[in-house]
């Protein structure tokens, strides 16, 4: 069980835009919860020649993960791009989310760093510790702590924005989660992520590298185990950042 406050569900005609990198990273179980929550998306697929914005017109963004790095302009000219909607959202008080990939850029955009990780694939269900300031954050207090996530990913967020506030760690990789602003949230984790888009993801690790190709099997395992747990925590999450959403829209039509 989690002690996530008891949020009204939404009803109105809200929609999120939804920046989608790759292929193999949809919005999966996120998708249905926003659609849950009474809020629709828009998706743009830059992989696929989808063009990013100048502004946003939805009520929210969500910059989903990839398996290209952020530190790969040259070969994905559209993530300079990505990273100035994000900036975007942040002046135009729209709730972003930032996943994985989204949370590197994320960083990166406020002057923050990201760097190839050290202690090499974080992969399989991760277990959050919650920092004290998540208690006060409006994204992160009464979730679940630990919190429990799916992820995989081989880059690290090396140094946090100078004004970003730290909210969550794990043993592997300290910067989990972090705030920047008001309204600009990133997790390295993948709380949108069921096993079976994380199963597809085995078939993208390296098999020249041993080490990761046993940690994701194992990660494999440890999520179809941990399931119930993961589904719970994070679906708890995206029904705050719906709330987020909803509040934040309301605000600005009065």
């Amino acid at each position: 069980m989690t002690n996530e406050p008891n949020l009204p569900r939404g009803t109105g005609n809200l929609q999120a835009l939804v920046i989608q990198p790759d292929f193999h990273c949809p919005l999966d179980r996120l998708g249905v919860w926003l659609q849950d929550e009474g809020i629709t998306t828009r998706i743009i697929q830059p992989f696929s020649g989808d063009v990013i914005p100048d502004v946003i017109q939805e009520d929210g963004l969500v910059v989903l993960g990839g398996d290209m790095s952020s530190l790969d302009d040259r070969d994905y000219h559209w993530l300079t791009d990505i990273r100035r909607l994000m900036a975007v959202a942040a002046s135009q008080r729209k709730p972003t989310l930032g996943i994985c990939l989204g949370a590197q850029l994320m960083a990166q955009t406020f002057g923050g760093t990201v760097a190839r990780g050290d202690q090499g694939l974080e992969a399989g269900v991760v277990e959050v510790a919650l920092r004290p300031d998540a208690a006060e954050d409006p994204l992160m207090a009464g979730l679940p702590n630990p919190f429990f996530g799916g992820a995989m990913h081989g880059d690290m967020i090396d140094q946090l924005p100078p004004s970003a506030v730290w909210l969550g760690m794990t043993a592997q990789y300290p910067h989990q989660a972090f705030r920047v602003g008001e309204m600009s949230w990133g997790v390295q984790f993948h709380p949108e992520i069921s096993p079976v888009v994380y199963r597809r993801w085995l078939s993208l690790v390296n098999e020249n590298d041993t080490v990761a190709v046993e940690r994701a099997g194992r990660g494999m395992e440890a999520f179809e185990n941990q399931d119930q747990i993961v589904r719970e925590h994070t679906e708890a999450m995206a029904r705050r950042f719906a709330h987020l959403v909803r509040t934040t829209a309301t605000v600005a039509t009065q």
